[in-house]
């Protein structure tokens, strides 16, 4: 299966993704900020990044930008989680940034195991 990138600030979001991800037998990497995520991402490049926007320090967004700067790294795939509804601004964050996914939070857990599916396959 696929290595998967979890990057949220909230402990209870980043268990719920794990949980579902790995019962499907994905490979779960956790990150609590950007920072972390970069460091983590750059170690060994994720299949897929699971991601917040909202994170203190470096947020989701400098992390994306910072994620599509490195020459190994610009391809991974991305999807946010989070709990902003799609509007313009984001629609264009997404669509800059390369970014064809959404998972709201909350989710159900089969939303959650589709939309990996259909991203992996993608």
């Amino acid at each position: 299966m696929a290595k998967i990138l979890v990057v949220d600030d909230e402990p209870n979001n980043r268990l719920l993704l794990a949980t579902v991800l790995e019962h499907v037998g994905h490979e779960i990497v956790e990150a609590k900020d950007g920072a972390e995520a970069l460091r983590l991402a750059a170690y060994g490049a994720p299949d897929l990044v699971i991601m917040d926007l909202h994170m203190p320090g470096l947020s989701g967004a400098d992390f994306l930008m910072a994620l599509r700067a490195e020459p190994g790294l610009k391809t991974v795939k991305v999807a946010l989680y989070t709990a902003t509804m799609k509007n313009p601004d984001l629609e264009q964050f997404m669509e800059t940034n390369g970014v064809r996914h959404l998972i709201a939070k909350p989710s159900d857990p089969r939303q959650v195991i589709d939309t990996v599916t259909a991203i992996l396959k993608g």
